[in-house]
């Protein structure tokens, strides 16, 4: 009997540790990565230049995921590294901490389908990661982050046309319908009306509030995607980080 109570005690403060939002990750990578005000709330000395910085520059900003950087030369060797790093880690947090193996072989999907399409590379490797399931959970904001959206699909109380689906990369089309069961609206609900519904959910999802429904009207395409990131994100380094 002591074992079995031991062992829930110990599971207990494993998952506890394990679930705990990794806000640390802002201090390290500069960045409010996942858009929350949780932070805004500690009061440890080492948060306070980071809130003060993150108030200061609160206005709201659009960045251009499919231009270019030049590094300035000055320094270029030395800097090289830590902004190809930091730039990958703010990417695999913001979509909820993606594996490295993941990504790899995502590029090199995306790659292979450019040259046979002629399309950019960076326009593909966002329509893939934007057409994840667990991604349309969350830009639609009915849950408030990818941990979240991601129990819900495994918890199997997300339909895609009429069926469980519970995969996390279950890439959408268009014309496809996203549903939720009945015993998660109250929850849901809840998760909409304490979001700011900001930046707005993307054009190509035709939300239904009322009933709880996701339509896939539209492909996505690059000319959409500058309010997806609140923060800068350079697509073609990472890219090239994962090319080789």
């Amino acid at each position: 009997m002591s074992q079995v109570i031991f062992l829930k005690i110990f599971m207990h403060f494993t998952n506890k540790r394990r679930n705990k939002p990794l806000y640390k990750k802002f201090l390290t990578l500069r960045k409010n990565i996942q858009n929350s005000d949780k932070f805004l709330r500690f009061r440890k000395k080492k948060w306070q230049k980071f809130q003060h910085l993150t108030l200061k520059f609160n206005r709201k900003r659009f960045y251009d995921p499919i231009s270019h950087v030049l590094f300035n030369f000055k320094n270029f060797f030395s800097r090289k590294f830590k902004y190809n790093l930091q730039n990958k880690q703010r990417l695999s947090f913001f979509y909820g901490k993606l594996r490295k193996s993941y990504l790899k072989k995502l590029v090199k999907s995306t790659l292979k389908s450019s040259k046979s399409t002629s399309i950019h590379e960076t326009i593909l490797f966002i329509k893939e990661l934007e057409t994840r399931l667990d991604t349309a959970i969350y830009r639609t904001y009915f849950s408030y982050s990818f941990r979240n959206a991601r129990q819900l699909i495994s918890h199997q109380k997300v339909y895609v046309n009429n069926k469980i689906v519970q995969s996390n990369s279950y890439n959408l089309k268009k014309g496809d319908v996203i549903s939720f069961d009945a015993s998660v609206f109250d929850f849901i609900t809840s998760n909409i009306l304490n979001s700011k519904i900001w930046p707005t959910p993307p054009k190509h999802f035709y939300i239904n509030y009322k009933i709880l429904q996701i339509l896939v009207i539209e492909d996505i395409s690059y000319t959409n995607c500058l309010s997806y990131y609140p923060f800068w994100l350079d697509f073609n380094s990472f890219i090239r980080f994962y090319e080789k």
